[in-house]
């Protein structure tokens, strides 16, 4: 199975592309990798797909790095398995109306795991018995995208690359995603 990988920053009125080769590692090297790329200080974006499994989104800003995987089960078995190795496992699912598709419309609310919880998950999936996903699902909050968005993807099981596109679509990087396919 391919993997698709792009390196996306802002750039005044949009986002660019970054030419980075995304290279396995620990969140922090990889954290690092991407800070030299464009800046100390500047927002990067890394996203990551492996064809009908799983995606991911690595943020880093500063000094912090942060990572959301859609399957952590089936990323742990791919060769970016070390990125995700540590990552907290998933332990909210998003409450009934939670983070609409346009990222509007719906408080950002959640239930936590072992509260009763079946109608959250009926309505967010009703195939998926389990949550896989793990990391951060608020690391992209501040830029438009709701952490319920994040966690309703991942829930549906949606193909990696509609996932992307919806994210980057909230947060105004569809186009150059698209592009670089």
């Amino acid at each position: 199975m391919a993997y698709f990988t792009a390196v996306l920053t802002p750039d005044g009125d949009g986002w660019r592309s970054v030419d980075v080769d995304l290279e396995a590692g620990s969140p922090e090297e990889l954290g690092d990798v991407l800070r030299g790329a464009v800046g100390d200080d500047a927002v990067v974006l890394a996203v990551l797909e492996r064809e009908d499994e799983w995606f991911a989104l690595v943020r880093t800003d500063g000094d912090d790095t942060r990572v959301f995987v859609s399957d952590a089960v089936a990323a742990a078995d791919s060769s970016y398995a070390e990125l995700f190795a540590e990552l907290p496992p998933a332990t909210q699912v998003p409450a009934p109306g939670a983070g609409d598709a346009d990222g509007g419309g719906g408080d950002a609310g959640t239930v936590p795991e072992g509260a009763d919880a079946a109608p959250a998950a009926a309505v967010a999936a009703p195939a998926v018995a389990e949550a896989v996903w793990a990391g951060d699902p608020d690391l992209l909050a501040d830029l438009g995208c709701p952490p319920a968005v994040l966690v309703r993807l991942a829930l549906a099981g949606t193909d990696p690359s509609a996932a992307t596109v919806e994210v980057g679509e909230l947060l105004g990087f569809a186009d150059v995603l698209e592009s670089l396919r």
